[in-house]
């Protein structure tokens, strides 16, 4: 990661998904004068409840000092998103579940669809998230805004040789599956009945051959239309529902 003494938070759901989580201390709340509308008074309220500094500022100021963020009215400086070590995270997958799933994500180098992926993966029931420290978008203000707060639930490993990770999850009882569009099988005709990880790529060059080579077998997104693929983060959501999809079919959780 790229560490920060401070992260910004900006936007109703984010601030509140912060606060409600509790996994991060917030240093204090930043709000737009005036009457607030009811949800931001609610994390307004929250913020009171757990004693954090609020400073309210004039609507010229509060918009001049965010001026380049969807920010409705709130914002708020926190510590860090804290992270595990793969061991840690592998070991907090199979606490939750004892066919676990996780995420390997190589060379997502946009903060939006790294902000997109992250709430796609908590929503559709992923149990964690490995990110090279090379290569990937920071965890900035701009993804905890396009998780929608789901950032402050979803536990996340950064690593430096994500080939070395794969080796250690591969180690622990994970199978290992690139999504890719040249795929071995289509993901519905995966069998997710062990516990896996799910390797995608950046937008443009896909999963790196390395990692693709060190997949135990590759999985493609049927498509019908005239564009020849989805971005890294509709292709994700497509891929953790199907493997909630036949989970929730045989009742794992």
């Amino acid at each position: 990661m790229k560490p920060t003494e401070q992260s910004l938070i900006v936007g109703i759901n984010p601030v509140r998904e912060a606060l409600l989580a509790s996994k991060r201390c917030c240093y204090r709340l930043i709000v737009e004068q005036g009457k607030a509308p009811p949800r931001v008074q609610a994390v307004i309220e929250l913020a009171e409840k757990n004693r954090i500094p609020i400073e309210p500022l004039p609507k010229s100021a509060f918009q001049s000092k965010f001026k380049n963020q969807v920010h409705q009215g709130i914002a708020g400086y926190f510590s860090n998103v804290k992270s595990l070590e793969l061991e840690e995270l592998i070991e907090t997958a199979f606490q939750q579940s004892s066919l676990p799933t996780l995420v390997i994500l190589d060379g997502i180098q946009d903060p939006q669809n790294l902000g997109a992926i992250i709430r796609s993966a908590e929503t559709l029931g992923i149990h964690g998230m490995i990110l090279p420290k090379h290569g990937t978008a920071s965890l900035n203000e701009t993804v905890a805004k396009c998780s929608s707060g789901a950032i402050e639930h979803l536990p996340i490993a950064w690593v430096i040789n994500l080939a070395r990770s794969i080796e250690q999850l591969k180690e622990a009882g994970f199978w290992v599956a690139g999504v890719v569009q040249d795929g071995e099988m289509p993901c519905y005709q995966y069998k997710f009945d062990t516990p896996v990880a799910l390797v995608i790529g950046g937008e443009g060059k896909g999963i790196r051959p390395l990692l693709k080579k060190s997949c135990d077998v590759t999985l493609s997104i049927p498509m019908k239309g005239q564009l020849e693929s989805l971005n890294a983060a509709s292709a994700s959501a497509v891929v953790f529902y199907e493997n909630l999809r036949q989970k929730k079919m045989q009742d794992i959780k």
